[in-house]
């Protein structure tokens, strides 16, 4: 069985489309737009008055709701409409008739920043009145941010000439996907194939072993062959960072960049501290999965041999299998959870299939406050993968669903740092389920392996890097060398001890060949965020372990405590009303204790596959 790639998309069936024509609730887009317009000139027409008293304030305040909620309905119309067709000049045409429109609306509003700022005294007394009660911890955040504010004059000059400054990032894709050569790959044959960004992990599965070394060498070889540009990209960007946080007077660059989520440096280091503590559960898997590689392959088993799939599963679902297997899996959540999963499976939510036209990968929209329906894109090719994507997504959009329909619209939109965690829980409970429901020992191995891995990823690996990242930062501040391959690298190499999965006390040895980790992950070049990820990971596996301890009451709690709360208090705050302290050691004991469950159970098959004991 194959899964259809649609030429165009009016050929999908209508069964597996999302109904965007329910957003604008029978207005058109034009209309949409001119009321749009029209709700933002009330607004820019007492952008000042509004500060003259509280009552003032309060109709604006309203106001701003009403034209968020349709900026929520236009957005999501015109991007993911672009999203089905991504060279539609129709959708290309309004995108960008969009982008000018707020551009020019912006203009004649102005710094909102700075007319708060000029009446922050007034702002400090109705930030308590109960009128206000939603918006107190938006009102608080300004206040704080107004201690890193600098005058109105040199904060409109950084607006003004930012669209002038170098992009880190941008010159990073460029760099790694135009600029760097990674050659070609030679098979055991003879046969050379082009190795890119884009099938560099095809190549490192497959079975030929000549391609899956030459593509680890040839892929460090073309970083390194750029590490000096590539330092010197990542420095440039780190220290301008480090000089925005001394000018705005933050404590150091980090309290810079997470003071939004109010994590604290102690919050942090406890987490890479216990992460790293826990890297010997790694080296299990790691000692058991070389183990198994040989016994199978009956080979040598080397660093560029980890992609290799032990096992070789037919595992292909028509999108209908799909939807039935995650509907039961997701069943112990209870009713309102399953009604609406079955109502986006089969009430025109999702957008379903491959089309020559469509936008790559998956997701569940944002700014969904105020829509029937919490959109998801996919593109669904009958893997194991798909129905794992599924059940992901979905979890965003019952996250949605549950903040939007619990919460106002300001203290629905529950932040980045809590976003990944319904998702990898809904993962949890698909592959639970299918572990419980299948007989066939080969595809059980594959779905632990596809979990121990995601697990590995999403927090060792990230808790890695965000730990460099942080060294970086530390070593810049203090005036240290970091402006070149030598240092940095030498930074990377030192943290990387610190998360060794390997029990020797032997001193690894510095091999360049291995560090170009130190400049090619892409996340390095935008912000300090990759530690959230490892944040969901870890809370997700809290909640599915404390979810087989205690039953489906726990799911309950689950949902009125987490799913449902939006963003209503701070992020730690919201995470401690379900149990989960990020200075606990206990915490982290359910992430690892969860893994290395996992662990044992995929031993225990590998052994029974492979070695036959």
């Amino acid at each position: 069985m194959k899964i259809k790639q649609y030429k165009k998309y009016e050929d999908v069936p209508k069964e597996y489309k999302w109904n965007l024509e329910a957003i604008l609730q029978n207005k058109t887009l034009e209309e949409a737009l001119e009321d749009y317009s029209e709700l933002f000139k009330k607004r820019i027409l007492v952008k000042d008055s509004k500060y003259n008293n509280i009552e003032n304030y309060l109709e604006d305040v309203k106001l701003s709701e009403e034209l968020t909620m349709l900026e929520f309905k236009i957005s999501n119309y015109i991007s993911n409409n672009l999203n089905t067709e991504v060279t539609s000049s129709k959708w290309l045409s309004y995108e960008q008739k969009w982008q000018h429109l707020n551009s020019e609306l912006s203009k004649e509003m102005g710094s909102e920043s700075n007319r708060f700022f000029k009446h922050i005294d007034k702002m400090k007394i109705w930030k308590d009145d109960p009128r206000l009660k939603t918006y107190k911890i938006l009102i608080e955040n300004s206040i704080e941010d107004f201690k890193h504010k600098l005058s109105d004059e040199v904060e409109e000059y950084i607006i003004k000439t930012s669209i002038g400054y170098p992009s880190p990032s941008q010159i990073f894709e460029i760099l790694t996907d135009s600029e760097l050569d990674y050659g070609f790959v030679k098979d055991s044959k003879g046969k050379k194939i082009k190795l890119t960004r884009a099938n560099r992990l095809k190549l490192l599965k497959s079975e030929d072993k000549e391609v899956r070394k030459n593509t680890y060498l040839n892929y460090s070889k073309a970083y390194l062959n750029h590490k000096s540009s590539l330092s010197s990209t990542l420095y440039q960007h780190f220290n301008s960072l480090v000089t925005e946080a001394k000018v705005r007077k933050f404590d150091s660059t980090v309290a810079m960049l997470t003071h939004e989520d109010r994590i604290s440096d102690q919050n942090l280091k406890y987490l890479f501290e216990q992460v790293s503590k826990k890297s010997y559960v790694i080296g299990k898997y790691r000692k058991f999965h070389k183990l198994f590689y040989e016994a199978k392959f009956k080979e040598k088993y080397n660093k560029w041999d980890s992609l290799r799939e032990l096992v070789n599963v037919k595992s292909e679902y028509t999108v209908e299998e799909a939807k039935d297997l995650v509907s039961k899996a997701l069943l112990p959540f209870g009713k309102e959870y399953s009604d609406v999963i079955n109502k986006a499976m089969n009430e025109s939510w999702i957008d379903f299939m491959c089309v020559n036209s469509k936008r790559s990968g998956a997701y569940s929209i944002g700014g969904s406050y105020g829509l029937d329906k919490k959109y998801i894109l996919m593109n669904f090719n009958g893997d194991l993968s798909s129905v794992e994507t599924l059940a992901h997504e979905l979890g965003h959009s019952m996250h949605s669903y549950f903040s939007d329909t619990r919460q106002n619209l300001v203290q629905s939109q529950y932040p980045i740092f809590l976003a990944e965690i319904a998702s990898i829980f809904n993962e949890s409970m698909l592959f639970d389920y299918m572990l419980k429901n299948s007989d066939n020992d080969s595809l059980k191995f594959k779905i632990l392996d596809t979990m121990i891995s995601g697990f590995i990823g999403t927090v060792w690996r990230q808790i890695e890097w965000a730990n460099y990242e942080y060294d970086l930062y530390k070593t810049i501040e203090e005036g240290q060398p970091a402006n070149n391959w030598d240092s940095i690298s030498k930074i990377y190499f030192n943290n990387q001890k610190k998360y060794s999965t390997k029990q020797s006390k032997k001193e690894p040895k510095y091999n360049e060949t291995d560090l170009y980790g130190a400049i090619f992950v892409p996340h390095y070049y935008y912000g300090f965020y990759v530690y959230k990820y490892a944040i969901g990971q870890l809370c997700a596996s809290y909640f599915f372990e404390k979810y087989k301890q205690e039953g489906v009451n726990y799911l309950n709690k689950y949902i009125n405590n987490f799913l449902s709360a939006g963003c209503s208090d701070y992020p730690l705050e919201i995470l401690k009303n379900v149990g989960i302290d990020l200075n606990d050691e206990s915490f982290y004991n359910y992430g690892f204790n969860y893994l290395e469950g996992l662990i044992d159970e995929w031993i225990k098959l590998g052994k029974k596959l492979f070695t036959k004991k």
